[in-house]
């Protein structure tokens, strides 16, 4: 049996590393939540009100994105950035700014982009498993799936899908947080990059995988 106390633990800097994770985890776990709460109310009121399959999207995009970050593993190192922390954090929660507009119809363009980008999403994050994140963070280096293609995938699956809804959802409203949120989702990516390139596997990664974002562009 261990005689070692918990405050003897937290005295090795490696324990009290670990353990600041975790309280990070927890924390930002909980402002996820409860910013997701009120997201899924206004979604899902009009949901039950105009039944349109945009809002549904969505919805089930959405709840996706959170079942993923609450079981998210930990990383092996965070970047201690103010900036980093600043992306990643107002990029993961601009989204819940969007607002579902009552007289707006559904368009097919529109729906074809949200089920590209959830398409997408779903296979970003199965290559990623348990690996994704707000800020910038080594949880290890995947290059599986659409990884082999582009470093970052599951940020591209966001600018279909949440253009979609935007299509279907038109205002300037919509359009201004949609525009911010793309030039976050960018800025936590490079973010992401210089943090990442710390690691020589990385560095490996990226020179056989070239582009960032989009193949043959950036």
């Amino acid at each position: 049996m261990s005689t070692t106390s918990p405050a003897t633990s937290l005295a090795n800097p490696a324990d009290r590393a670990e353990a600041q994770r975790r309280l990070w985890e927890v924390a930002c776990n909980v402002l996820l939540s409860l910013m997701f709460l009120r997201f899924a109310i206004a979604q899902g009121a009009a949901v039950y009100e105009t039944l349109r399959i945009s809002n549904m999207l969505m919805l089930a995009k959405v709840s996706t994105d959170v079942f993923f970050y609450l079981i998210r593993s930990l990383p092996k190192g965070v970047s201690l950035s103010l900036y980093d922390w600043t992306v990643g954090i107002v990029g993961t929660f601009a989204i819940v700014l969007f607002q579902p507009e009552a007289g707006a119809r559904d368009i097919w363009v529109g729906q074809a982009l949200q089920w590209t980008g959830i398409g997408l999403q779903v296979l970003a994050m199965l290559s990623l498993n348990r690996s994704i994140g707000m800020v910038a963070a080594n949880r290890g280096v995947k290059t599986n799936g659409l990884y082999r293609f582009m470093r970052h995938p599951l940020y591209f699956s966001y600018i279909v899908a949440f253009l979609g809804y935007v299509v279907n959802h038109a205002s300037y409203w919509n359009g201004l947080i949609y525009a911010m949120a793309v030039l976050l989702w960018v800025l936590r990516l490079l973010a992401e990059e210089r943090f990442l390139l710390r690691d020589p596997a990385y560095q490996q990664y990226a020179e056989r995988v070239r582009y960032r974002l989009i193949p043959g562009i950036f």
